[in-house]
């Protein structure tokens, strides 16, 4: 197959192999060095064949044009989560892997419930991703321990908190001070301290000490379970100023 050239269009559909037994990938990435990494791995492989490639999203014709059953993305691309929410809406959609995440597991989270299939860490071995390929295609879910574990947890945290979010969220919410509101709505959203503290123009030391003052004013004890609240009942949007 020809290495994609400084004139590569943002989408590049590739004739699939001519059989019906092996596992239909496209990828999606704005870096080249991502897309050619994982080209070479998938053209050693003889269960998957490369269908398709594009540098940017949007995805819908993309898609629509190589029907990938897997859709490996880049995890770093612009607004990956809502790509994820984006390719929900097609009748016929590929199964969504995130490659190449950060290990952290609200992120991760949040990643599933937009609409990913899988999430393969940096760290992860050749082996590891087209294990995760086939495990996805046959319909199930490849994430780390941790972050299914903290999904049964956000099950369980959805159970325990939707009769407190329904009938004593306006008493909940005024334990919480203008700027602690702010912190818990970005912090729900997925950000992570250092991220809020930018945001916020504030340390991040002075964010720790907010979150811990939110956790016990809520009586939480996890993020998770702030996002789950949160989701539950938004707080207003976070201003970027203000005490």
């Amino acid at each position: 197959m020809a290495k994609p050239s400084a004139s590569l269009p943002a989408k590049t559909p590739t004739p699939s192999r001519p059989t019906s037994s092996v596992i239909r990938i496209a990828l999606l990435s704005d870096s080249r060095l991502f897309r050619s990494g994982l080209r070479q791995i998938l053209e050693g492989s003889r269960s998957v064949a490369l269908v398709g490639e594009a540098s940017a999203p949007p995805v819908r014709d993309f898609v629509r044009e190589c029907a990938p059953h897997i859709l490996l993305v880049d995890a770093k691309i612009e607004n990956v989560l809502a790509v994820c929410h984006e390719l929900r809406q097609l009748a016929a959609r590929p199964r969504v892997i995130l490659a190449g995440a950060d290990e952290d597991d609200v992120w991760a989270l949040m990643a599933l419930k937009a609409g990913a299939h899988g999430i393969l860490a940096k760290s992860a071995t050749v082996e590891n991703l087209l294990k995760a390929v086939r495990v996805i295609h046959q319909g199930e879910v490849w994430a780390s321990k941790r972050v299914l574990t903290l999904t049964v947890e956000e099950l369980a945290a959805r159970c325990s908190t939707a009769s407190i979010a329904s009938a004593a969220w306006p008493t909940m919410k005024t334990r919480l001070s203008r700027r602690e509101q702010d912190i818990a709505q970005l912090i729900a959203s997925g950000l992570t301290n250092q991220e809020v503290a930018h945001r916020l123009a504030i340390t991040e030391a002075t964010v720790k000490a907010h979150l811990t003052h939110i956790f016990q004013k809520l009586m939480l004890r996890r993020r998770v379970q702030l996002a789950a609240l949160y989701h539950q009942s938004p707080l207003p949007l976070a201003a970027n100023n203000g005490s």
